[in-house]
């Protein structure tokens, strides 16, 4: 075993599980180009992010609020080229863990380790609160359309998360599979109604190229939180990194799925709003009909009323098949990072057990236990505000993720270095993480500002607990494991190695 002053870039070890019979492993080569990409993609719910980002985008920008989410994507690449670097070399499981504990700990090798551990924790706390934040929404939306009030959305969100376990549990290509069935569904949604309100509001086409209201109004409105909102809209886009053990040929595969699918997004956020301030516009007056879209409280299934009232009813079922799709597409990532770091000793061995289809059930189960929580207590203490609990899990959970993806720039250029200096690249390595980060820092900086209104002046209270938990599972498990602390920052590549 090494010792904690060695590098972390190495070969890492080979961990077992303590059973006794070999390492737990998943179902190496499961995966297609397809797959990873479908899966991406429903992670994505490119319906639910611009049906709660646009209506607050329009109210800054106006009808320019289009280019915020064409700016936002071209930003978020700057990271996802990151992801892409990493994954071209050491592919992992561990996704972000193992990224950050190698490229730290190619040259601060302590360091790298406890920043893989931080990541680590900060991830299985934050990924199931945004994910919590999903599922309310589908189930309100649900609600609101059938007037079921408050504990019906706490019964369709629960009936919701309680039907996806058996998907699941069958396996990772049938799970990802029936994600792209959903994001299907969301996408026919998007494009048949903005096409078609494109066509009939003709007359209206080039509204986003002129300013009408918001405040302060145009791209003046895209500084701020306006700006953190709509890169937000993208979180999800990570979502191949974790299925690199499962994936035929993830060094190739990762790369092309990371900007395939955010450009797909991009392109999917800029059409459906500019249909949106189009219409509109069209509707009710270049200015009146973009103070209307900015009070909206469901602007696409009211657009699809005056426009399409023969699709308003597909409309209505999109808000719950994206939010749907989101959760199986992001519980098969985000649980393989819950796994890598149990096959490393972060939790309890056992967490690291799979089924004979090479499933995490026990993962799948932790990450399942803390949505069903994340959705329970606030409904009680929030009174079953559905909008606060959304709102708010939705925005104290990406604070710590939009942090996991800022070391990740760091330690690309230091991975690279210390591994493969010839291939080092300024612009690749250097200039577009330090883009990134920029975007990145930005973005913690609006979403934790103390001057928002409540209850957003209190965000910074609760992501600063976040962090401090993780950083204390990380404490502890340095002083008592060191070995596993360390081997947070490997496991996950031996995959591509023949077994012993």
């Amino acid at each position: 075993m090494a010792t904690m002053d060695e590098p972390l870039g190495g070969r890492p070890p080979v961990v077992s599980t303590g059973t006794g019979q070999g390492e737990a492993r998943l179902a190496r080569g499961a995966l297609s180009l397809f797959d990873t990409l479908s899966s991406t993609l429903a992670n994505l719910a490119p319906v639910e992010g611009i049906f709660l980002s646009l209506t607050l985008v329009v109210v800054a920008m106006g009808s320019q609020a289009p280019w915020a989410f064409l700016v936002a994507g071209v930003a978020i690449l700057a990271t996802g080229n990151t992801l892409s670097e990493f994954s071209r070399s050491i592919p992992s499981a561990g996704s972000f863990v193992t990224f950050i504990g190698r490229g730290f700990g190619a040259r601060l090798p302590r360091t790298g380790s406890v920043l893989s551990g931080v990541t680590y924790y900060l991830l299985m706390l934050c990924y199931p609160i945004t994910v919590a934040a999903v599922v309310v929404f589908m189930g309100s939306w649900v609600a609101a359309l059938f007037n079921w009030g408050n504990i019906g959305w706490l019964a369709v969100t629960l009936a919701g998360v309680a039907l996806v376990v058996p998907l699941l549990l069958r396996g990772v290509v049938i799970s990802a599979r029936a994600s792209f069935l959903l994001f299907c569904s969301e996408v026919i949604g998007l494009i048949v109604l903005s096409v078609v309100v494109l066509t009939l509001a003709h007359g209206h086409l080039g509204a986003p190229l002129h300013a009408h209201g918001g405040s302060p109004g145009g791209f003046k409105g895209l500084v701020g939180f306006t700006f953190a909102l709509a890169v937000s809209g993208f979180i999800g886009w990570e979502n191949s990194g974790a299925l690199a053990e499962e994936s035929k040929d993830p060094k190739r595969f990762i790369p092309i799925t990371v900007f395939t699918s955010i450009a797909v997004i991009t392109v999917l956020y800029v059409l459906s709003s500019w249909a949106a301030v189009a219409g509109f516009s069209d509707w009710k007056g270049s200015i009146a009909g973009i103070n209307a879209l900015g009070g909206e409280v469901t602007p696409f299934l009211d657009l699809s009323r005056h426009f399409t009232p023969w699709f308003s009813w597909f409309i209505g079922i999109v808000g719950f098949t994206s939010s749907l799709g989101c959760f199986v597409a992001a519980a098969n990532s985000q649980t393989r990072i819950t796994f890598n770091g149990a096959r490393a000793g972060l939790l309890p061995r056992p967490v690291a057990a799979v089924t004979r289809n090479k499933v995490p059930w026990a993962s799948v189960v932790i990450y399942v236990g803390l949505t069903v929580i994340l959705v329970v207590v606030p409904y009680f203490a929030l009174h079953g505000n559905a909008v606060s609990i959304f709102s708010d899990e939705a925005s104290i959970g990406t604070v710590p993720i939009l942090i996991v993806y800022l070391l990740a720039n760091i330690a690309l250029p230091l991975h690279v270095l210390a591994t493969d200096r010839a291939s080092f690249s300024p612009v690749r390595h250097v200039l577009i993480p330090l883009a990134g980060s920029a975007v990145l820092l930005y973005g913690v900086y609006e979403f934790v500002q103390p001057s928002q209104p409540p209850p957003a002046n209190v965000y910074w209270v609760w992501i600063l607990a976040i962090v401090l938990i993780a950083a204390a599972g990380t404490a502890i498990v340095y002083f008592r494991r060191p070995d596993a602390i360390k081997l947070a920052g490997s496991v996950g590549p031996e995959y591509l190695q023949e077994d012993a």
